[in-house]
């Protein structure tokens, strides 16, 4: 909190400010300085190194979604799945319909960050139905669940590079 900002809470408050509601207050004033930093590009706060990346999403004892990808200077050079599954029918080796077209349409979402720019593309992946071509008789882009890949995806950043 800056000292202009110090100083009109005291003249506000008087001594009236407990210190309790101040550090309230101090909270508050940070979290908006901090939600600013957040409306910045992606990149303008982060910078992976190249290599590539692997990373999963699991629920319970499960691996749903295990991604492969290779990031050079920021950008998706190549993506895949190493593993995607919900049950014995539907994963990604499937032929069985319409698990099969359903499987197309992650790889159409996992395949729209190959030759663009992570940081700035990631977060595309949260509106499906704008990037999935794969037409399914009862499912939708919207349909998929492309936060299983973005939880993927982060998790592979957070572990680092596994092979430079």
């Amino acid at each position: 909190m800056s000292s202009t900002q110090s100083q009109t809470l005291s003249a506000l408050f008087g001594r009236m400010l407990t210190l309790p509601t101040a550090l309230f207050i101090g909270v508050v004033m940070m979290s908006s300085c901090r939600a600013q930093e957040q409306d910045e590009p992606f990149d303008a706060r982060f910078s992976y190194e190249d290599g590539t990346y692997r990373g999963i999403f699991g629920d319970g004892p499960d691996i749903q979604v295990n991604v492969q990808f290779t990031l050079e200077g920021g950008v998706v050079t190549e993506a895949s799945f190493r593993h995607l599954r919900r049950d014995k029918n539907y994963h990604k080796d499937t032929d069985i319909e319409p698990f099969a077209s359903v499987v197309r349409q992650y790889q159409d979402a996992l395949d729209h960050l190959v030759g663009r720019d992570l940081e700035r593309h990631l977060r595309d992946l949260y509106a499906p139905a704008q990037i999935v071509v794969t037409e399914v008789d009862g499912y939708s882009g919207a349909t998929i669940r492309s936060v299983k890949i973005i939880s993927a995806i982060r998790d592979a950043l957070g572990r680092g590079v596994y092979r430079y």
